[in-house]
């Protein structure tokens, strides 16, 4: 392969790579967008904790911090898959437990969470005492530990320290354009749904 050649494989890697990763982070920004959604919204959210910094600021901050290790998982994963292998499931399933204790707690405390409050907990975020920050944080901790452990296992077998599978190429293939345009479908339809959303909330016309 000529030089050319090499730069449009890496830019159709980096590209395939990075789709997958957006609507990984936009579907879990929309789940999460739901489930606040059951009984608040962002404009309650603001309303009632902007004057707290203390609160608003680190939530938003671990809110984002999940969506975007969420969005790093999923593509790293499927690359650690197409050129070693599935890993064990072992350490890995910290994401997608993190997904799910950050969707529970994507509500606003003062509203409550019907969801936290489905499974028997009754006055949902208010009952911790921080009121769900440190749910935020389990679900942050939760999301980075695969990032952590395949990274580091991707270095451990690139640099030989490690005995690993086979290495196969897991670049973007021409059998891949079929799910490169299906996954932009899918981000054009996710993003058209969150914009109906989020344009619906008070707070976005201020």
């Amino acid at each position: 392969m000529d030089r050319n050649g090499m730069r449009h494989q890496k830019f159709f890697n980096w590209l395939f790579y990075l789709l997958i990763g957006m609507v990984s982070f936009l579907g879990l920004f929309l789940v999460f967008y739901w489930s606040l959604r059951l009984n608040a919204s962002i404009n309650n959210l603001v309303l009632n904790f902007y004057g707290t910094p203390f609160y608003f600021w680190p939530y938003v901050i671990l809110t984002m911090g999940t969506l975007i290790l969420f969005g790093i998982n999923v593509p790293l994963l499927l690359y650690r898959w197409r050129k070693y292998g599935f890993p064990k499931l072992k350490g890995y399933a910290g994401g997608g437990l993190g997904a799910v204790i950050g969707v529970l707690a994507s509500a606003c405390p003062v509203c409550g969470s019907t969801l936290l409050s489905a499974i028997g907990i009754a006055g949902g975020l208010t009952v911790f005492p921080l009121q769900g920050l440190e749910v935020k944080a389990l679900s942050f901790t939760l999301m980075a530990m695969p990032v952590f452990l395949t990274g580091r296992e991707l270095k451990r077998f690139a640099s030989g320290v490690e005995d690993c599978p086979v290495p196969k190429d897991a670049s973007f293939k021409a059998k891949d354009k079929g799910l490169f345009f299906l996954l932009t479908g899918i981000l054009i339809v996710l993003g058209y749904f969150g914009w109906k959303m989020l344009s619906s909330d008070p707070v976005f016309f201020r």
